[in-house]
């Protein structure tokens, strides 16, 4: 029968658990609406909204967290995990943020249609696998699916610096709006990968590695 602690623990891994899940519905949001498929505007307000769910829901978690600890004084991999959670549930925050600022950039620039979406759609299906992977990670203690996930980083950090380097400063991206747009997007996606890796790094403390030197 499981402990009260590991009861409180199981508690709040789900509730980030449904924090990730609502990140990753918001960046799908963004990347229909640039595909076309949804208003901007709409989806904006819906981000706005649930961006904003996300912050009470880490509010509330690192309110429980610090209640845990302090009733509960764990120890060894509980205080690992719990520590762990804390920080997992501020970088959803972040994500949610950055899906936000992706909607701002959709309705601020509204011709975004008339671009090479295509340079956006792999880096964001990247990213949102990062996110699922490096959740996984933490959920079944599994180092190497963590190590998988920081390692595909490259591939959206990639995408950024090549469409800069390719695109704008060779002039070759003749539409200003795309060009400025998709540079703001790009940027967004990579912040975004850079949380999913500092999952992925607390999916690897939790599981007894030493956090990585920054």
């Amino acid at each position: 029968m499981p402990s009260l602690l590991d009861m409180e623990i199981r508690s709040i891994f789900a509730e980030v658990v449904k924090s990730s899940e609502l990140s990753l519905s918001l960046t799908k949001k963004c990347v229909s609406a640039f595909l076309g498929k949804e208003d901007p505007q709409s989806v904006l307000r819906e981000v706005d909204r649930e961006a904003q769910v996300l912050s009470f829901t880490h509010r509330k978690l690192r309110t429980k967290i610090s209640e845990v600890l302090a009733r509960f004084q764990p120890m060894a991999s509980d205080l690992r995990t719990l520590i762990s959670l804390m920080e997992i549930s501020y970088g959803l925050v972040r994500l949610g943020r950055y899906a936000r600022n992706i909607a701002q950039t959709l309705v601020l620039f509204e011709k975004v249609g008339n671009c090479d979406i295509n340079i956006v759609v792999e880096p964001a299906r990247v990213t949102e696998e990062m996110v699922k992977k490096a959740m996984r990670s933490v959920k079944v203690k599994d180092v190497e699916l963590a190590k998988e996930v920081i390692k595909i980083d490259d591939e959206v950090d990639g995408a950024y610096e090549s469409y800069l380097k390719e695109r704008v400063l060779t002039g070759k991206e003749k539409i200003p709006a795309c060009a400025v747009s998709i540079t703001l997007i790009l940027r967004y996606l990579e912040r975004m990968a850079d949380h999913a890796v500092q999952i992925a790094e607390e999916a690897m403390y939790i599981a007894g590695n030493p956090r990585p030197q920054s």
